[in-house]
């Protein structure tokens, strides 16, 4: 057994109490598996009810059919400060919550593990990365080919499942189903597929919780958050001598660490697998368990009732960064109320220093109407193809402007002008963009 740091004291142990009704299913692990299971359904449908996408191609987000730019400042920065800051908050409480609970990466490997023990059987299995560079006499190549092969095609239909779930955020479901279902561009169809979910094949095969424990940085920016105060498994070394070393804690941990230890260790991500079976050992001999989530924001009084202690550290952090959260949150909400629905760009047409080209992106789901209009110039000198455009949802429409200055009515030199596109229908908003006009001087008369 490995040496442990003493816990705080008065570590609240739950109550012996035998399990019924509702209160057998509401443990913590069970609850842990529906938030993963709502997280991975809501992963995976997600990009198929267009609520939100992202054009590669163009670089933008799509939001409910809305198109958010990278010029979009106040919904994209205040967004991920929003995002940042609330994280910070919940992991200075929590700890490595999103890991344990929230993370992709780690609900599909652990995925990976439930069908490893139940293609494989129940002894626990090292199937992966780590068993391959550090332990390679353990994989179970002993089992038969018809497990592996098994094995095998589950991990494969997993990885092609979400495979064509990853495409769906960078392809639109629309485009990527039509084309299956019509034949076109299947060579395009099967290369994006095939490549992600090759990697997905490759990560859930080998990679699995090698990434999450030696690779992926997001630990290491949880643990800047994390302190003495913040929730953890705590073992009570108080009764270290009623454990009997029956290890099932261990064989139960995800990241392979002691939970006797965690707080020699910071890979811990809360997953209160260790908790639960102590607790059931501990129940089946009577006595209290000797695992259980603690932090020191929480305290036992003399009548062994737990009380919160709201000048802990713990709690000063986490109300401090909530308070911080609601900045980038107020800047997101005038993003929301300030968001401008489309964008044009005035452009000269190379070679021709009369023409130029007004180019108008509806960023909505519907079609929308605009006009156009110039200032600056007198009207004679103006030829617009068309004062009023119509746009398709996400589209783009191009209005040509055909200036007609001449010398002698306007002046040579370089001439400022300003257009002007008006939104018609719904809320009303105006962009403006100036230009110049440059009119070359005329030509002296040779024979003058």
């Amino acid at each position: 057994m490995s040496a442990t740091v003493k816990s705080p004291t008065l570590i609240p142990m739950p109550e012996i109490r035998k399990r019924s009704g509702i209160r057998k299913y509401l443990r913590v692990t069970n609850v842990r598996y529906a938030v993963q299971g709502f997280f991975l359904v809501f992963f995976a449908v997600l990009p198929f009810t267009g609520l939100f996408r992202i054009d590669l191609s163009n670089g933008r987000f799509v939001v409910d059919g809305y198109q958010v730019w990278w010029s979009d400042f106040f919904l994209i920065l205040p967004f991920w400060l929003f995002l940042i800051s609330g994280a910070a908050a919940v992991y200075s409480v929590l700890g490595m919550v999103f890991c344990g609970w929230l993370c992709i990466q780690n609900s599909l490997s652990e995925f990976v593990d439930f069908i490893i023990r139940k293609v494989f059987g129940p002894k626990k299995r090292y199937i992966g990365l780590d068993t391959l560079t550090n332990h390679p006499d353990k994989l179970p190549l002993d089992l038969g080919v018809g497990k592996w092969a098994l094995f095998i095609g589950s991990v494969s239909l997993l990885s092609l499942v979400f495979g064509i779930v990853f495409a769906g955020y960078f392809v639109a479901p629309s485009e990527l189903l039509s084309d299956i279902r019509t034949g076109k561009d299947m060579a395009q169809v099967f290369w994006v597929i095939g490549v992600i979910g090759s990697i997905m094949l490759l990560n859930l095969f080998l990679i699995r919780h090698y990434w999450c424990n030696w690779v992926c940085p997001y630990p290491l920016w949880q643990h800047f958050f994390k302190s003495e105060g913040t929730m953890k498994v705590a073992f009570d070394d108080a009764r270290r001598d009623e454990c009997t070393a029956c290890n099932l804690c261990v064989k139960s941990c995800i990241v392979d660490i002691d939970p006797r230890d965690t707080k020699n260790f910071t890979r811990c991500i809360n997953c209160g697998e260790c908790v639960v079976v102590c607790e059931d050992y501990s129940g089946k001999r009577g006595v209290p368990s000797l695992l259980t989530f603690h932090f020191n924001g929480v305290t036992v009084d003399q009548n062994g009732k737990r009380r919160l202690n709201r000048l802990s550290p713990v709690f000063s952090r986490f109300f401090m960064t909530g308070a911080f959260s609601l900045i980038p949150l107020s800047l997101f909400i005038y993003g929301i109320v300030s968001y401008t629905p489309f964008h044009f760009n005035l452009s000269q047409v190379p070679g021709n220093l009369n023409a130029y080209s007004v180019r108008i992106s509806n960023k909505k789901p519907v079609s929308a109407t605009f006009r156009v209009q110039e200032s600056g110039l007198p009207s004679s000198a103006v030829d617009w193809s068309d004062r009023t455009v119509s746009v398709p949802p996400g589209g783009q429409a191009i209005i040509p402007l055909i200036l007609k200055g001449e010398p002698s009515r306007i002046g040579p030199g370089l001439h400022s002008f300003s257009v002007r596109v008006e939104a018609l229908g719904g809320k009303h908003q105006v962009l403006t963009q100036g230009a110049t006009y440059f009119i070359p001087a005329a030509s002296p008369d040779p024979g003058s």
